[in-house]
């Protein structure tokens, strides 16, 4: 008897694992959608949450309770402060909080504080993502004296992360939506 029922739990558990994977398969509509506006160059990502790189000077913040509620160290919610990146043709821009530290000197600008860089940015490739049906958007761009490494993965669903390297500043990761870039947004 125990061992229809175990295996009648398997039975339940591989069915439920099989339904759940099925639904994250992207349509062939999500999929074109995605390659057009790749082709197109014409995209934005509105950032909704930062996950800076883990520091003590970040743990105390939080701490503190100066992040926003729902918040945590690692995981800031970022929703209503307008982060964006987007590219327009063979141009980027992007205009991100950031939660973190410096690693180098420099001074410090109130309008600077977040991570913005506008302009055509070098070493841009676009590749397919070996484990799903997403694209790597890569790229490297300078802002006066401090230098970008920015990795997106793009997916059909809609969603996006990047990833933003600064030669002046921490790691910084963020995850939000991906969608068409409408010239009449701005």
């Amino acid at each position: 008897m125990k061992f229809i029922v175990k295996i009648g739990a398997y039975i339940v558990l591989l069915v439920s694992i099989a339904c759940a994977s099925s639904k994250n398969q992207a349509t062939p509509e999500e999929i074109a959608a995605l390659d057009r506006m790749i082709s197109d160059q014409q995209f934005k990502i509105e950032a909704n949450w930062a996950q800076p790189m883990a520091s003590q000077g970040l743990n105390s913040i939080a701490n503190a309770g100066l992040l926003p509620f729902g918040s945590t160290a690692s995981r800031i919610d970022i929703s209503g402060t307008g982060g964006y990146l987007r590219m327009v043709g063979d141009s980027v821009k992007a205009d991100l909080p950031f939660f973190g530290e410096r690693q180098m000197g420099g001074y410090y600008h109130p309008d600077k504080a977040g991570i913005k860089f506008e302009g055509i940015p070098k070493d841009l490739s676009f590749s397919s993502n070996k484990k799903d049906t997403g694209k790597t958007m890569r790229f490297t761009i300078s802002q006066e004296s401090e230098n970008f490494q920015v990795i997106a993965q793009l997916y059909p669903s809609g969603q996006a992360r990047l990833a933003v390297s600064s030669s002046h500043r921490t790691n910084i990761w963020y995850q939000g939506h991906l969608s068409e870039y409408k010239k009449d947004e701005e």
